[in-house]
């Protein structure tokens, strides 16, 4: 709770903060006079039974009239409160709300890749639904439920005291110190049956974001009846959770239901034998039994308040959870050191570096090279060699378990992410693209506002990439969209734009994995080609499988099991007669 609290004041500004006490203000109003309302109401009833001649308001003698005025208009005011209160609430919980979704998010993509590769989408995005239906019911009912329900209570007490004898007041208190007791256990019970609910929610999610991620896969292998009969497993788990979570709620509310019972009937018996016996009016009567009955609003209110609020604390957990999770570390920038900054002349060498991913299994294993300025270094091997775990390190998305990597003679951590990973373009073997634009997806990340002078760069970038012809046959040029992961576009088409943003970029370092896999042979020449002209006097490293794209870089390393077995030229390689030449006749070289 804490916790929670801690959040929602560094995402609230003050003039959420203000909307909020004004919505706190029509509460307060609105409960003091809900509380009043019934005396009025006992005014008007001994008025109108003859026993009193009016009532003395203020100083101000009342008729009936005036008093039914009064019990009228106050009730029209709570009314009004009511609505006030609603307005104020919903307009700051959409702004916080807003404001929390964007702290969360930037918290997300400041993660490091070892906690996306060990979430899925869907659980994430799950979490971050479920925290914001919590924080929602825990501010909800914080401030509008227990509050005004204290109000409520501590008017009518006073009241009863007032008008009443003791047993009256006694009955009151007992039947309230009843429903704190039955609600408490409730909210014990909903919360262990709310994070079941959060858990199963979560796991169907991430499930079906799995499903419409690799919907492709599916329909390919005619596995519809399997998905679904594993999705629906998925929601057997979820029906299971709701369950229970709707038995301790039914529970607690007929639990309810027999106090209330119990205490209204008790306190009506005794008001009727009063009001026969002469010691009450008629209007004492109405007013005990409008109380009884408006006691169990603000009670249950408390403890459904209550209740709930178990839940939301349940569904923050999750939330709280990844908010804890340690970001990425920044670079000396954020720790005190002097940043370094990337010349666009960059050299990269590897010191003994070994890394796992899972702690156990080596990928790399005692690795060390030089990449000299300007030059081409192409990383080549059996798959599994880790040759594209080079290019991870690099871009920092782990940190290597020994050894050490160096940018210009400086260690890769003294580097700030945003000026290291500005500085380098990546050129992905798996492309997926935005929804958006194919201006946006090439410019990215410049943002949806793309001025003439960028549209320049894009389309040049385009050409290089011979995307021009592709973006002239689209219906809207390059403002056509892309589809969900560039699913309108080709394979060879996708790794046509991921190549152009990267020439956009012009980049100190380029990284490319497999940067013209899906492509033709004719093609892929000819951008291989332009590759090398634009990446002329930029350091580059190259992960490939096809030995005639690489076959000029100035060194070729062959990796295998983790380790750098051969390194040279193609003609050194060759003519060792080793795994690289095995590997260039395996090709047909």
């Amino acid at each position: 709770m804490r916790e929670s609290l801690a959040v929602f004041r560094a995402v609230a500004v003050r003039r959420d903060m203000l909307v909020l006490v004004a919505a706190l203000a029509c509460v307060v109003l609105a409960s003091l006079l809900a509380g009043l309302a019934p005396v009025a109401l006992k005014l008007l009833v001994d008025t109108l039974a003859g026993e009193e001649q009016g009532a003395v308001v203020g100083g101000i003698h009342l008729p009936a009239l005036g008093l039914l005025c009064i019990y009228v208009g106050t009730l029209g005011v709570v009314r009004l409160a009511g609505e006030g209160r609603t307005f104020l609430f919903g307009t700051a919980d959409q702004s916080i709300s807003r404001r929390l979704s964007r702290k969360v998010l930037d918290h997300i993509l400041a993660l490091p890749m070892s906690y996306h590769l060990r979430q899925t989408t869907g659980a994430t995005l799950q979490i971050l639904e479920n925290g914001l239906q919590g924080y929602r019911l825990l501010l909800q009912h914080s401030l509008f439920t227990l509050l005004p329900g204290l109000i409520e209570i501590t008017v009518i007490a006073i009241v009863l005291a007032g008008f009443f004898d003791a047993v009256f007041l006694g009955i009151f208190a007992t039947c309230a110190v009843a429903y704190g007791l039955v609600f408490t256990h409730g909210a014990r019970r909903v919360l262990a049956a709310s994070r079941s609910v959060s858990g199963a929610r979560i796991e169907a999610n991430a499930g079906l974001a799995d499903t419409l991620l690799n919907v492709e896969t599916v329909k390919a292998y005619t596995g519809e009846a399997t998905i679904t009969a594993r999705h629906d497993r998925r929601l057997a788990d979820v029906q299971h959770a709701w369950r229970g979570f709707y038995q301790a709620r039914v529970l607690n509310g007929m639990l309810v239901a027999l106090i209330f019972a119990a205490g209204l009937g008790l306190t009506l018996w005794l008001a009727l034998a009063r009001v026969k016996a002469g010691a009450m009016t008629v209007g004492d009567f109405v007013l005990v039994n409008a109380y009884m009955i408006q006691l169990v609003q603000p009670l249950e209110r408390l403890g459904f308040g209550i209740r709930d609020i178990g839940q939301g604390v349940a569904y923050v957990e999750r939330l709280i959870g990844l908010l804890g999770e340690a970001p990425e570390r920044r670079g000396l920038v954020h720790e005190g050191g002097t940043a370094q900054t990337l010349d666009e002349a960059v050299s990269v060498r590897f010191d003994a570096v070994s890394f796992s991913y899972d702690g156990t299994r080596k990928v790399l294993d005692g690795v060390s090279f030089e990449a000299a300025p300007g030059t081409m270094t192409a990383l080549v091997g059996p798959s599994g060699g880790g040759k594209s775990s080079v290019l991870r390190l690099l871009l920092r998305f782990h940190e290597p378990d020994r050894g050490e990597i160096l940018l210009n003679g400086a260690p890769l951590a003294s580097y700030p992410l945003e000026v290291l990973r500005g500085m380098i373009a990546v050129i992905p073997q798996d492309t997926i693209l935005f929804n958006d634009t194919l201006a946006f997806n090439i410019g990215f990340p410049a943002g949806p506002g793309i001025g003439a002078g960028a549209m320049e760069d894009i389309d040049w970038a385009a050409r290089m990439a011979e995307l021009d012809t592709l973006a002239a046959r689209l219906p809207d040029g390059y403002g056509t969209r892309v589809g969900e992961r560039g699913l309108h576009l080709s394979g060879g088409e996708k790794q046509r734009v991921a190549i152009a943003r990267a020439l956009l970029r012009r980049p100190g370092l380029l990284l490319a994995d497999e940067a013209t896999s899906a492509l033709d042979t004719q093609t892929e020449a000819g951008i291989a080609a332009r590759l090398a002209d634009a990446a002329r006097g930029v350091t580059s490293i190259v992960v490939a499988h096809r030995l005639s794209t690489i076959a000029g870089a100035d060194r070729i390393l062959v990796l295998e099991g983790g380790r750098i077995v051969e390194d040279g030229t193609h003609e050194g390689l060759m003519a060792a007669g080793g795994l690289y030449a095995q590997m260039w006749r395996g090709q047909g070289g």
